[in-house]
């Protein structure tokens, strides 16, 4: 994750994401760039929001594998900017992968790799966060203009997940990565 520009995680929290690849992650990272100068972080489809755990790692990646060991990758596709009611955050919404996104988040939010959310998990890529209320109509604007000027893919295979750890404000160490099952063509 490499930061999440503002968005307040605490420190040796974990999270589970898919990073989104280049050529699209470019353009993304430019485009928070110009939103929230100085952003750091990398353009990403989170599957478990940042969240403390209180298990050996082992433990982590363990549950992480059974969760995710008959989930075939699949592809996501990014649709239009939109803007959450309350958090503010603006973000790309997901269309095609939206339900497998969906159905990893509810496989791997259980046991001890559960906690108590700050909101109902919907899949998205932020474009920023913690904005002052004033400025999320242009900030909005803005995002949804860039969007319509780009002309590259919008979507994006899904074919490894990241286990990610908070250590410092906002630095995200990776953890280990899980390959998804990728289909045998016939």
């Amino acid at each position: 994750m490499d930061g999440f520009c503002g968005e307040g995680t605490a420190i040796n929290s974990f999270s589970l994401v898919a990073y989104v690849p280049e050529p699209l992650a470019g353009f993304i990272e430019r485009l928070r760039q110009e939103i929230q100068p100085g952003c750091k972080g990398r353009s990403h489809l989170t599957f478990l929001p940042p969240r403390p755990l209180d298990i050996p790692l082992e433990q982590i990646r363990s549950q992480l594998e059974a969760g995710l060991r008959n989930q075939p990758a699949f592809r996501v596709e990014l649709c239009e900017v939109r803007v959450f009611p309350v958090s503010e955050a603006v973000h790309l919404s997901v269309g095609a992968g939206w339900a497998e996104a969906k159905r990893i988040h509810e496989v791997l939010h259980r046991g001890d790799l559960c906690c108590q959310e700050s909101f109902d998990y919907h899949p998205h890529v932020t474009l920023a966060h913690d904005l002052d209320s004033a400025n999320v109509a242009a900030v909005a604007e803005l995002a949804r203009r860039r969007w319509q000027e780009y002309s590259g893919v919008r979507n994006f295979l899904v074919d490894t997940i990241t286990l990610v750890q908070n250590t410092l404000e906002n630095d995200w160490t990776t953890l280990g990565e899980f390959a998804l099952r990728v289909p045998v063509s016939a």
